[in-house]
């Protein structure tokens, strides 16, 4: 996952540090067209220097303090979204120009207050005339989003806020994932209803300090409430008495499959070798009855639960052999 702020004089600054002034809000296809084109333009060339990793490209484009904020953090970031994310076009999600009577004031732009995807973006304009454009890499199911917020100086627009972070996954952003937490929860499948709202966290600010959600307290405080209860509920590492090998499970982890959407991955060791796969499978069987009478609806409403076997917990400093198996679930 990319999450990675340049930004200029920390871009979010608490009103305190900032002007009194007024300022007025244009969306989408209330923006004056010359405007809109103009940044259209510079968004283009933008993206497409990012995606063929022309470092000196971007940098043009780039405002003085950013370049001087930013430093080689600009050519890291540059770097890693190239390596780890191509894509040959992007689409809009939303674009706002603000124009303000001042210059160092805080702009707040609500998108809306009553959709599930509402969201507001906040930060200092350190220029009268600034301009938001919220792009999304088209191409992906895990989608990024690129902030970049322009300023304008003299008759050249440059970005001063320059931001890449996670959007969704599997298409579904966190307000998504928080709404498929709540009806897990209902259903009382309080494992799964954790797995989404732990996703819906992943990607609960794909603009940082920037932007937020207007749900995220709800989301927040949802986790916070599941947790606790799984908390007293259950204790992992989680011996499975009631099969005669004696198992121990120790995670469950939502994981997201392209086109398939959230599945459960369900992580355990065995005292049986990891080479005996013969005899891991005749034990999986009892372990997949177990797990399913423990955790309510973990083999509902989905396609597969994932189950990694393994000697010993992992600890991430050595390389731990393990054996996976895949439960197809009926249709």
């Amino acid at each position: 996952m990319i999450r990675k702020t340049l930004s200029i004089f920390l871009a979010i600054l608490f009103l305190q540090s900032c002007n009194i002034g007024t300022s007025g809000t244009w969306k989408n296809d209330t923006i004056e067209n010359e405007k809109r084109d103009q940044i259209k333009a510079l968004n283009d060339q933008f993206f497409k220097a990012l995606m063929t990793n022309n470092v000196k490209e971007v940098k043009t484009l780039l405002s003085d303090k950013l370049l001087e904020k930013g430093g080689n953090e600009i050519d890291k970031l540059i770097g890693d979204i190239y390596t780890t994310y191509k894509a040959d076009s992007y689409r809009i999600l939303d674009e706002y120009n603000v124009e303000n009577t001042t210059t160092n004031v805080g702009n707040t732009i609500p998108s809306g207050i009553s959709k599930d995807n509402d969201y507001v973006i906040n930060y200092l304009a350190l220029n009268k005339d600034m301009y938001v454009s919220l792009l999304i890499p088209n191409g992906h199911q895990n989608e990024l989003l690129i902030t970049l917020i322009y300023g304008k100086y003299g008759d050249e627009w440059k970005i001063n806020i320059f931001h890449v972070g996670q959007y969704s996954f599997s298409k579904k952003t966190a307000p998504d994932f928080h709404k498929l937490a709540q009806e897990s929860y209902k259903k009382s499948y309080l494992i799964d209803a954790i797995n989404y709202s732990s996703m819906a966290k992943k990607c609960l600010r794909p603009g940082d300090e920037i932007f937020k959600y207007q749900k995220e307290n709800d989301i927040n405080t949802l986790y916070d409430k599941l947790m606790a209860e799984a908390n007293a509920k259950y204790t992992f590492p989680l011996t499975l008495e009631n099969v005669n090998t004696k198992p121990v499970l120790y995670s469950i982890q939502p994981q997201m499959i392209i086109d398939q959407g959230y599945s459960p991955m369900v992580w355990y060791i065995s005292k049986i070798s990891v080479q005996d796969t013969t005899a891991l499978k005749v034990e999986n069987e009892k372990v997949k009855t177990e797990v399913n009478n423990l955790f309510a609806g973990i083999n509902k409403d989905k396609k597969y639960v994932f189950y990694r076997i393994s000697n010993e917990i992992p600890d991430g400093k050595k390389l731990v052999r393990h054996f996976g198996i895949i439960d197809k679930l009926k249709e």
